[in-house]
C-alpha cells in the first residue's frame, strides 16, 4: 500500500476514535471510599465531643398549636447530658438530667424530681416529636447499632442504613442516613417502624461554624404517619461551645433542682 493510503487510514481512524469520544459520557471522579463507622463517630460526636454547652430553640408545631422552647444544654462525652428550658416563663427551671444509662425529669411547678425508666427512651420529650433519645442521646451510632453502606446513593452524597443491636433500647428496625460525601455532615436520616413503614425523616440544614466547627444548627423532624400529619418540631441551634471546662457538679440531681 502506497503512503497516500496509509494516510488516508490513519485520519479515518483518528476521527472515528474523535467521534467515539464526543458521543461518550464524560468521566467522572471515583467516589470516596466509606468508612461506615468513622461516620457513626462523626455523628456521635457532632454536637458534643468531650464536653459541650449549647443554648437553642425548639419550636413544636400541630394542627392545633405552636409553642417555642428556649433551653440550655450541656454533654460530658455521651455519658452526660443536662437541658434546662429557659423560656416561656410557665416552664422555665423543667430539666432533665442524663447520667450513664440513668435519666431524670424536674418538674418545678411540683418540685419532683422523676426517673425515666429505659423503657420510656421512645417517649416524647415535652410535647416533641423528638424522644427522650433523641435529645439525651441514650444511644450511640457507633455502639449500638449495625451499619452497612448503601449502594448507588444519590450523587455527592454517603448512604448508611442502621440497624439496631438486640440489647439496643430501640424501637426503629431500621434508620437510613445520608451524608455530604465532602463535608461528611449529615443531610437526612429516615426512621422506618417495625411495620416497615417510614415514620419521620429528619433533615440538617443551614450549616454554620459554631464553637469552631461547622454543623448543621437546623434540625427539622416531620413524623409521616397518618395519625400525627400537620406536626413537626425543629431545633436551631444558637450558639455552641466545644471541649471546655464544665462546673464540677453539674451532671448531679441536686443541679437538677436548681431552677437557675
Amino acid at each position: 500500500m502506497n503512503v497516500t493510503g496509509h494516510a488516508s487510514r490513519f485520519v479515518a481512524s483518528a476521527g472515528a476514535l474523535l467521534f467515539a469520544a464526543l458521543l461518550s459520557p464524560p468521566a467522572t471522579a471515583a467516589p470516596q471510599s466509606v468508612d461506615a463507622k468513622e461516620l457513626s463517630r462523626i455523628l456521635d460526636q457532632l454536637y458534643r465531643s468531650t464536653s459541650s454547652h449549647g443554648r437553642m430553640a425548639m419550636t413544636v408545631t400541630t394542627p392545633h398549636y405552636t409553642r417555642t422552647l428556649e433551653m440550655d444544654e450541656w454533654s460530658r462525652g455521651l455519658d452526660d447530658t443536662l437541658v434546662r428550658i429557659l423560656s416561656p416563663r410557665k416552664e422555665r427551671g423543667t430539666a432533665t438530667l442524663k447520667r450513664g444509662n440513668e435519666m431524670w425529669n424536674y418538674l418545678p411547678k411540683i418540685r419532683r424530681t422523676i426517673r425515666i425508666p429505659p423503657s420510656m427512651m421512645m417517649a416524647s420529650w415535652m410535647g416533641s416529636d423528638f424522644t427522650n433519645d433523641d435529645l439525651m442521646k441514650e444511644t450511640s451510632w457507633e455502639h449500638d447499632y449495625h451499619v452497612r453502606p448503601i449502594e448507588n446513593p444519590p450523587a455527592g452524597k454517603i448512604g448508611v442504613i442502621y440497624t439496631p443491636k438486640p440489647d439496643a433500647p430501640v424501637t426503629w428496625t431500621r434508620i437510613e442516613a445520608l451524608l455530604d460525601e465532602s463535608t461528611r455532615l449529615p443531610v437526612s436520616m429516615s426512621y422506618f417502624d417495625d411495620k416497615g413503614r417510614k415514620a419521620r425523616v429528619m433533615t440538617f440544614e443551614d450549616v454554620k461554624t459554631l464553637g469552631g466547627r461547622r454543623l448543621p444548627t437546623r434540625l427539622v423532624l416531620t413524623p409521616l404517619l397518618e395519625d400525627k400529619q400537620g406536626h413537626r418540631t425543629e431545633i436551631v441551634y444558637e450558639e455552641m461551645s466545644f471541649d471546655i471546662k464544665l462546673p464540677s457538679g453539674l451532671f448531679t440531681l441536686t443541679n437538677l433542682r436548681q431552677e437557675r
